[in-house]
C-alpha cells in the first residue's frame, strides 16, 4: 500500500512543504532527502523536517497546500 506525506522542510531562514510517495515512513524520509538534494543545486542546509500529514492513496485523494494555513 502507498502514501503520501506531506512534510514542512525548515531550510535556513525559510520553510518548504514537500508531497513525498512511499509505501512506508523510512521510505518517505529517505525519498524526502533525495528530492532535495535534486531540487536545489547544493544540498541545503535543512534545521528541521516536519511530519504534517500521511494519506493512504485512493482514487480521490490528495493535499490543500495553502501558504497561509498550515493545518495546525
Amino acid at each position: 500500500m502507498a502514501y503520501l506525506y506531506r512534510f514542512d522542510v525548515s531550510i535556513g531562514e525559510k520553510n518548504v512543504i514537500a508531497v513525498i510517495y512511499a509505501d512506508d515512513d523510512e521510505g518517505a524520509f529517505q525519498h524526502l532527502d533525495v528530492e532535495l538534494e535534486k531540487f536545489y543545486l547544493k544540498e541545503p542546509d535543512v534545521n528541521e523536517i516536519t511530519l504534517r500529514e500521511k494519506k493512504r492513496i485512493v482514487k480521490k485523494s490528495g493535499f490543500i497546500l495553502d501558504e497561509d494555513e498550515k493545518g495546525w
